[in-house]
């Protein structure tokens, strides 16, 4: 295996999901939109690249993120819902996301500021998994991986450590047309979170060495 990598167990999933009342609140999301911040952009472009309109789940565990998350990210979809337990806000769905910012993200992208997100969506095919297979887990040693720091994504760095962080303990990211090999050492992706995560494991398809995931774990 390669030296910058460490075949490990499954990790267990330590995600908690709350049971208690539910109740689910609709947003009506409207207003002129005139930019798009690089916390939008991170999770927007998957929509816009892979032409799809996939739900999101944003955490709220405190002010800061829900701050964020109401300003930066909810003015940009047109179907929005918040989701109480037990009559505590918890987390904030999204989807559909609206046609001004998918110019937006189209625009941000076109002009290469952003190299980490043509990096992590390297494929614009959606993947079609099997029912059944063999997924491989390999822990990252970050002291073979050179941090890459880009100011464009400091907020974004502080918004996922506020939100997902702080909730879960762990981000799972779905990269496309990343294959296990030497260079993917060199991967944008993989040198900006190893620059503040504590930990990042890739999941890998044992039957083609397609790369299926990624874990950042704060």
């Amino acid at each position: 295996m390669y030296e910058w990598l460490t075949s490990i167990k499954e990790p267990e999933n330590e995600m908690n999901f709350e049971n208690g009342e539910l109740e689910i609140v609709p947003i009506n999301s409207t207003g002129v939109l005139t930019e798009m911040s690089e916390v939008c952009l991170f999770f927007a472009s998957y929509d816009v690249l892979l032409k799809t309109d996939a739900l999101a789940t944003f955490p709220v565990p405190n002010e800061k993120a829900l701050k964020m998350t109401m300003e930066e990210i909810v003015p940009h979809y047109s179907d929005v819902k918040q989701i109480f337990i037990d009559g505590k806000l918890t987390e904030i769905n999204v989807r559909c996301l609206k046609d001004a910012s998918k110019k937006m993200v189209q625009d941000k992208l076109s002009v290469g500021s952003y190299p980490v997100i043509p990096d992590l969506y390297r494929s614009k095919e959606r993947d079609n998994f099997p029912i059944s297979r063999k997924l491989n887990y390999f822990e990252v040693n970050q002291a073979q991986i050179e941090p890459l720091y880009l100011k464009e994504t400091e907020k974004l760095q502080r918004f996922i450590t506020y939100s997902f962080l702080a909730k879960y303990g762990s981000l799972s990211l779905q990269p496309k047309g990343w294959f296990l090999e030497e260079k993917l050492k060199e991967s944008a992706t993989i040198r900006l979170f190893s620059s503040f995560a504590k930990r990042m494991v890739l999941v890998v398809d044992d039957k083609d060495g397609n790369v299926v995931g990624l874990d950042i774990y704060g």
